[in-house]
């Protein structure tokens, strides 16, 4: 029986592929932290993505209440969950009790607390808002649109040109401090190279470029190394422009 070919991302057609290269961003994103969305109408964002950060350090923020101990501080927000002991208390006699109860087993009363206790000291677990590490309350939302580009290296009669290609136009120069572009490259052993940038770091590398015949005709393609990636180098992983 003859061997099966090894499967790559040339066997993808170019929507498969520029699909396939939006998922690869999206997993980068998340990896920094962004939580990623898709807009209704592909309006040349791809992705909207947003995260929380301190205001003041400038680290992630977790949303997620804690469930904490109020007496010894033990946190039950993430596996400890089910040790959280469902205590009952008698609103009339303050008798205790655990499970799901009704009324009071000591005198009848149908006045019943629930208390969420502490499986280590008898405390009671509370609900409270995250603070972060560094001491601080106070954090900010950060709202970003994505625009990913993808390229495969480029092949003619069957050989390798060790360059990618991307195409922009000018509908894709979306004005505004919040709007990036994110070029996904995969090489020749399906790695996932990214280049990002904003809108105007696009505009400072082409330069006169743009006003370009070609480029008014959306007729502009950028061919550049895949060694180096060329002019646009500077921007290999820089995610921290999204910051």
């Amino acid at each position: 029986m003859a061997k099966s070919k090894k499967k790559t991302t040339t066997d993808l057609n170019p929507k498969h592929f520029s699909r396939y290269g939006e998922f690869l961003v999206s997993f980068e994103l998340s990896k920094h932290g962004w939580n990623v969305y898709e807009p209704v109408y592909d309006e040349y964002i791809d992705f909207i993505v947003h995260k929380h950060v301190c205001r003041d350090c400038g680290k992630n923020w977790n949303l997620t209440p804690a469930l904490v101990c109020k007496n010894c501080g033990k946190d039950f927000s993430k596996t400890q969950k089910n040790k959280i002991i469902p205590m009952k208390i008698c609103s009339e006699c303050n008798y205790e009790m655990i499970g799901n109860k009704t009324k009071c087993e000591e005198c009848g009363s149908k006045n019943i607390i629930n208390r969420p206790t502490c499986d280590s000291c008898g405390g009671e677990v509370e609900m409270i808002d995250h603070t972060c590490a560094c001491g601080s309350k106070n954090y900010e939302t950060k709202f970003r649109t994505i625009q990913v580009k993808s390229s495969r290296i480029e092949y003619k009669n069957g050989k390798s040109k060790n360059t990618y290609a991307v195409d922009m136009k000018p509908k894709d120069l979306i004005k505004g401090d919040y709007h990036f572009f994110i070029w996904c490259l995969v090489d020749d052993d399906d790695r996932p190279h990214f280049l990002v940038m904003s809108v105007d770091d696009f505009k400072r590398v082409m330069g006169n470029s743009l006003k370009g015949t070609s480029f008014f005709k959306d007729q502009d393609r950028q061919h550049f190394s895949a060694k180096d990636f060329g002019k646009w180098g500077e921007f290999l992983n820089k995610f921290s422009k999204l910051e």
